[in-house]
């Protein structure tokens, strides 16, 4: 039996609250997860008053192979804008993570990330008009036992005239056995005549393993540009349905 947690516990991997920046690591093959969370955000960023909040968003992943998963995400999102309400799906994307290389001393890991975006038109206010894609590069170098470094590149196609080019680096700082400190990183250029181009953000989350195949996680982000004009909290689960 402990061997069996032994073995469960190193193949688990989370991607919760993943944003731009995501680790290579992929979900081993027959492996399904789970990866709910909620959060509330609060923006004023462009001058009006955005509070946003979701009670159900997820990613489910699932691997297909010893190197690839297929991704599928979706969100429930309510938006109160200046005293109007608005509702629905969001964030629906089908997508995969494929590994590339396993890494080795000081050559990183690297994996391939590809997502669709699904349009709604009109009639959805928080999915795009138009399909849309993500495609980037992750990196991870283990640092020492206890401190690894995620990094990654990459360009999302929505409904803007040009992609948005996003990178940024996280260090995941293991506390304890249990309990994992990530400090995070990104920044979105969007390319537009705009006095600010580059959104550059700070992300801390703080994850524990509960179970060899749970673990909780708390995360806040951070405007780098307006810190004081943007907050947000979001609370999740990563949970691995399936042992084979």
């Amino acid at each position: 039996m402990a061997q069996e947690t032994e073995e469960e516990t190193a193949e688990f991997t989370s991607d919760l609250f993943g944003g731009p920046v995501l680790a290579p690591d992929v979900m081993p093959k027959g492996r399904l997860q789970w990866e709910p969370y909620a959060f509330y955000q609060h923006d004023k960023m462009f001058d009006e008053d955005y509070h946003t909040w979701s009670p159900f968003s997820f990613v489910l992943r699932y691997g297909i192979s010893s190197t690839t998963e297929l991704r599928f995400q979706a969100a429930w999102l309510h938006t109160n804008d200046e005293g109007e309400n608005y509702h629905g799906i969001g964030d629906l994307a089908f997508g995969f993570k494929t590994k590339l290389f396993e890494g080795w001393k000081a050559v990183p890991a690297i994996s391939l990330l590809g997502n669709v975006y699904i349009p709604g038109g009109e009639n959805y206010s928080f999915l795009p008009d138009n399909f849309g894609g993500q495609l980037g590069l992750l990196f991870a170098n283990e640092l020492t036992s206890w401190c690894s470094l995620n990094y990654s590149g990459g360009l999302i196609w929505d409904d803007t005239p040009r992609p948005t080019v996003t990178w940024g680096a996280f260090f995941d700082i293991a506390l304890n056995d249990r309990l994992t400190l990530s400090l995070e990183e990104s920044n979105y250029y969007y390319g537009a005549d705009e006095d600010e181009q580059v959104q550059p953000w700070a992300c801390v989350t703080l994850s524990y393993q509960l179970k060899p195949r749970i673990e909780l996680g708390i995360c806040t982000d951070i405007s780098l540009r307006h810190h004081n004009r943007f907050f947000d909290v979001m609370v999740g689960v990563a949970w691995q349905l399936t042992k084979k």
